[in-house]
C-alpha cells in the first residue's frame, strides 16, 4: 500500500513549499520509510531545482529518488491557504501529493507511480472528488484507483 491514514494531514498550516517538503522529511523518518530527512529533503530540493513540480494551480506533485528511501510510498498534504511553489508559471499550491521511491526504482516503480496519479488528475471529476476532501477516508477513497493502477 502506498499511501495510509498516516501518510495524509490535512489542514496544515505550511507557508512556502520548502516547509511542506521539510515537514515530509521529518514525518517520512518518523514513521520508518526513510533512512535521513536530511537526505530526502537535499534529494526533493534538488529535484525542484531541476524544475518545480507543480503540477497546476492548486496541485504539486514533488516527487524524490533517493537512496535513503525503504520503499515507495505516497504522502498527501492538504494546506490551509495556497501557498507559492516557486514554479515559473507561479501556481499557488493547496493540494500536495508527495511521491518517495529507492533510488534502485527510479525508472520504474517512479514512473508508473506519477503515471497514474498525473493521469488520474487531469481528469476533472477526480479533481472535482479532491477539492471537496476533509477526511482522511476521503483521500483514502479517492487513492483506490491510483493504487490499482500502480500494483
Amino acid at each position: 500500500m502506498l499511501l495510509n491514514d498516516s501518510q495524509i494531514f490535512l489542514d496544515l498550516e505550511l507557508s512556502n513549499r520548502d516547509e511542506v517538503l521539510e515537514f515530509i522529511s521529518v514525518q517520512a523518518q518518523q514513521l520508518g520509510l526513510i533512512e535521513n530527512q536530511e537526505i530526502l529533503l537535499k534529494d526533493f530540493i534538488s529535484r525542484e531545482e531541476q524544475y518545480p513540480t507543480a503540477f497546476q494551480e492548486g496541485i504539486a506533485i514533488p516527487h524524490a529518488k533517493s537512496v535513503t528511501v525503504k520503499k515507495a510510498s505516497l504522502f498527501f498534504i492538504k494546506t490551509t491557504e495556497n501557498i507559492d511553489w516557486n514554479s515559473p508559471d507561479h501556481f499557488k499550491v493547496k493540494f500536495i501529493f508527495a511521491i518517495l521511491v529507492p533510488e534502485m526504482e527510479a525508472g520504474t516503480k517512479h514512473i508508473k507511480i506519477l503515471s497514474a496519479l498525473a493521469g488520474n488528475l487531469i481528469e476533472e471529476q477526480f479533481q472535482v472528488r479532491l477539492f471537496k476532501v476533509n477526511t482522511k477516508d476521503d483521500i483514502l477513497n479517492l487513492f483506490k484507483s491510483v493504487e490499482m493502477e500502480v500494483v
